[in-house]
């Protein structure tokens, strides 16, 4: 059997492991079978440090860049959380390409190259305030 299981932090995800295992554990006990977990693709939450955050809106404020911010978990399975761990701040942004375009992973996607410049500016700029 292959689940995929999904939580907003980590101490949720931890518990939400636990209960499906034990609810598994069970079910295969009862019926006479024996039980073994193995795992793929495991990330850790990506949770924005806020002052990675505030500096990121900083920059996009005084480059003119319209920005949604609204604390909103997003669902994809993204690695980008392990940069955030271990004291490291961190913030992950997306770049948007417009509602015309198609999703990241369609197969009609093709990258535009416009948005090159917009995110070369933010993070220069974003290097710039760091570096003073």
């Amino acid at each position: 059997i292959w689940v995929t299981l999904r939580a907003a932090r980590d101490d949720r995800m931890a518990a939400l492991r636990a209960a499906a295992e034990t609810l598994a554990q069970d079910e295969a006990q009862a019926a006479g079978l024996n039980m073994a977990f193995s795992y793929d693709d495991e990330f850790v939450a990506s949770v924005n440090d806020p002052d990675a955050t505030a500096i990121m809106e900083h920059a996009m404020g005084v480059l003119g860049m319209a920005y949604d911010d609204r604390d909103l978990p997003m669902r994809g399975s993204e690695d980008f959380g392990r940069f955030g761990h271990g004291g490291t701040r961190s913030a992950m942004m997306f770049l948007g390409a417009g509602v015309e375009t198609p999703a990241l992973h369609n197969p009609d996607y093709d990258f535009p190259d416009s948005l090159i410049p917009v995110g070369t500016h933010l993070f220069h700029k974003i290097a710039r305030d760091l570096l003073g």
